[in-house]
């Protein structure tokens, strides 16, 4: 009876968190004298009643989300900061969100996010890095560590991360140098892992589905001794799956250990790990002719979804990637804490295959096809040093960070290239020998390093929040160019420094809304260099942005609108020369101004929202090349949207059931010339689920679930090169999922 009348109480003052985080009261100290008042109540059982218990419903920004709606957020501040005021647009996909649309990977589980499009290169690719934010690629972090970007290595060695180790993902959206340093103008993806747990969980999870999918997953954690000093968690999965795409394999094994150490209350640190093992067929892109797909052709018709322009007993592609690092941080009192995260990264590629050369020959059925191979690598040590200090002068309260970060990235990338036999590509015959062409082409090595140091202060007076941040760095690249074919060696070496920063104003409003205006730069230096081996500029950029956040009292609810304006200077796009492949150049400036606005809500129990919309006006807006000017960025749509609703019965003879469903919608876009239109698309998902516990008890924790992506089974070309060629999105697929919690 006493938790009732506390826990009821809690609930009547949860109007009030808002105020209290505002004023001098903490809310440490209201929890404490809710639990003393309740206790003065009733003796004797009163002390059973813990401040933890109570405390332990706050979101955490590291934490997991009891839904889709999250609150909190260190990825715009790096600091513990509620989202309303962040003065930056920062949307958090969750953990509940990934399982229930099923995604099964990071740029699927964006599918949903305002002004982000993920999966640019279709089905048949299986990295995360071609994700866009507001026209500009996004850059990955893990853990607010920078992952390996590929930037000398035409992107083969980025990360992919497991999305079943994940608890959240956030994107940042903006110029956001100051607090990561190298980032682009479009802003960034920062995936939070699952970390040790205080309290037991455990999970188990089967899944089958198109393709031949099955797959194993599992979920531990806890504490290890009974005061929970040492805690820990040990995710992991194992799949075996083909691909819409024949001889395209799906398979993966990955590994997370997590483990906790807090010898005190003030100090905790916590070591992870990652280990990712892929031993799959051809996984690059799978370019198609235009002829067959973006239009059907004259005398075959379109190319089936299924259809494959490689050599099965030729191709092969194998992935190694590994991490270990840490999060350690130690609070000296109520007022100063300091934070250090360190983590190394290996990965490693090799890749044989035969990609398509040209478009179609005259009979409308013949495609000449040339054979590759890449051996690429990459080394990063990334290392991040914060001291947070909170402290009033005055009428302000200040949370204020200093910080020092350090980078240093080594990567290698070995190309070669052979000739390979045309395919009749509507009606393929394969088994052709194939000669590796070993590594004949191009080898290029790089190393980036980078130290920055930042600092930050957010000021608060009465329901004004101001943010200002600021940040210098040194970047130094080295690049090694040898271009096999014509025997030349290129060596450059750069150091560039630049200052970025950020300010930005709130206001807060006892209705939750928070009016915001915010300015932001960025400098990103990097190791990628054009065919010939000559160094880029640093990418420049500055974003104008201005909006609205709500987070209403009376309901479990977030809106978040914006309008912005974004400009770089040295924007790196594909190489146009076909004979140039992976290659890059640089443009002079783009511009890309627009709105996005997305909203999130737990409407009543068991029923939950989001919606979705973006538009972008972008285009070049200088260039060496006059006829440049005016063209619109390659695979970016101008409008964007997208709307998913779930509801699980909460009563009666079907309580357990839950039913859900979205619509996603992707503008027209165009490739690097602007000379090949890609049609917009509209796709449909649904899911059905029933929680088995409400059949019988015994089977309490148990959950079984169903999810159908692209439910109508559209025929649609995700994106088109810059040489001839498309690529397919992702056909309908259906995955059933059983898992059981205790």
């Amino acid at each position: 009876m006493l938790y009732t009348t506390v826990f009821r109480r809690f609930t009547a003052i949860q109007r009030s968190v808002r105020a209290c985080a505002l004023s001098q009261i903490s809310l440490p100290a209201l929890f404490v004298a809710l639990a003393t008042d309740a206790s003065a109540q009733q003796s004797g059982p009163a002390i059973r009643l813990d401040t933890i218990e109570v405390q332990g419903t706050r979101e955490q920004a590291l934490g997991p989300v009891n839904g889709y709606v999250a609150t909190r957020s260190a990825t715009g501040s790096k600091t513990d900061t509620p989202l309303i005021e962040v003065p930056q647009t920062v949307n958090v996909v969750t953990a509940d969100q990934i399982r229930a649309q099923g995604a099964q990977s990071v740029s699927e589980s964006l599918r949903y996010t305002a002004g982000v499009r993920g999966e640019t290169y279709g089905a048949a690719s299986q990295f995360d890095s071609y994700t866009q934010i507001r026209g500009f690629k996004g850059d990955l972090f893990l853990d607010g560590l920078r992952l390996p970007d590929g930037a000398a290595t035409a992107d083969w060695t980025t990360s992919v991360v497991e999305p079943y180790g994940l608890e959240r993902v956030e994107v940042l959206k903006g110029p956001s140098s100051v607090l990561y340093g190298q980032s682009g103008p479009g802003g960034l993806v920062n995936m939070v892992s699952k970390r040790p747990t205080a309290t037991p969980l455990r999970e188990i999870q089967l899944q089958t589905g198109s393709f031949g999918r099955l797959q194993g997953a599992f979920d531990l954690s806890g504490p290890i001794d009974p005061q929970g000093t040492f805690l820990y968690r040990l995710t992991g999965l194992a799949r075996n799956s083909g691909t819409q795409t024949d001889f395209i394999d799906d398979d993966r094994l990955f590994i997370a250990p997590a483990f906790t150490w807090r010898p005190s209350a003030d100090t905790t640190l916590t070591v992870m790990g990652q280990y990712l093992r892929e031993r799959n067929g051809k996984t690059s892109f799978n370019y198609l002719p235009t002829s067959g797909t973006l239009h059907p052709n004259p005398v075959n018709g379109r190319l089936p979804w299924n259809r494959y322009a490689g050599e099965p007993g030729f191709d092969r592609f194998e992935r190694d990637q590994g991490s270990i690092g840490y999060a350690f941080e130690h609070r000296f009192n109520d007022s100063l804490t300091f934070s250090q995260n360190l983590r190394y990264t290996q990965n490693d590629v090799y890749l044989r295959a035969l990609n398509r050369n040209g478009e179609l020959l005259a009979d409308n059925r013949t495609l000449n096809r040339a054979a590759f191979r890449i051996d690429a690598a990459a080394r990063a040590f990334t290392l991040d040093n914060r001291l947070e200090a909170k402290f009033g002068t005055g009428p302000l309260s200040h949370t204020a960070l200093i910080g020092l970060d350090y980078r240093n990235e080594i990567s290698q990338y070995d190309v070669g290239r052979g000739p390979a036999p045309s395919i009749q590509i509507f009606n393929p015959v394969y088994g052709a020998p194939v000669a590796d062409p070993g590594i004949n082409f191009q080898r290029k090595d790089a190393e980036l390093r980078q130290l920055g140091f930042y600092a930050q202060d957010q000021i608060k007076l009465d329901r004004w929040i101001a943010t200002f941040s600021g940040r210098y760095d040194i970047a130094e690249t080295r690049t090694r160019t040898q271009t096999l074919t014509t025997n030349t060696l290129t060596r450059t070496s750069t150091t560039d420094r630049a200052f970025s920063g950020r300010a930005g104003l709130s206001y807060v409003f006892d209705n939750g809304i928070a009016p915001y205006v915010s300015v932001s730069t960025s400098f990103q230096p990097t190791a990628a260099t054009d065919f010939s081996g000559a160094a880029f500029k640093p990418l420049t950029s500055r974003q104008y942005e201005a909006g609205v956040k709500y987070q209403p009292a009376w309901m479990n609810a977030s809106l978040t609108a914006a309008v912005f304006d974004i400009r770089q200077d040295n924007t790196l796009t594909g190489d146009p020369n076909p004979a140039h492949p992976f290659a890059q150049v640089q443009l002079g400036e783009v511009s890309v101004r627009g709105f996005d606005v997305e909203a999130r809500a737990q409407l009543t129990e068991g029923l939950g929202l989001i919606a979705s919309y973006a538009f972008l006006d972008h285009e070049i807006t200088k260039s060496s090349i006059a006829t440049d000017i005016g063209k619109r960025l390659p695979g970016t749509p101008m409008h964007q949207g997208s709307l998913w609703a779930d509801y699980a019965i909460q009563g009666g003879p079907f309580a357990g059931l839950s039913l859900g469903g979205g619509v996603r919608f992707v503008g027209s876009t165009y490739d690097t010339n602007n000379t090949v239109r890609i049609p917009s698309y509209t796709l449909v998902d649904a899911t059905i689920g029933y929680d088995l516990g409400k059949l019988m008890p015994a089977l309490n924790g148990a959950k079984l679930s169903v999810v159908a992506k692209n439910l109508f089974d559209r025929y649609y070309v995700s994106q088109c090169g810059n040489v001839p060629g498309c690529t397919l999105g992702s056909r309908r697929t259906v995955l059933a999922t059983l898992s059981y919690r205790w």
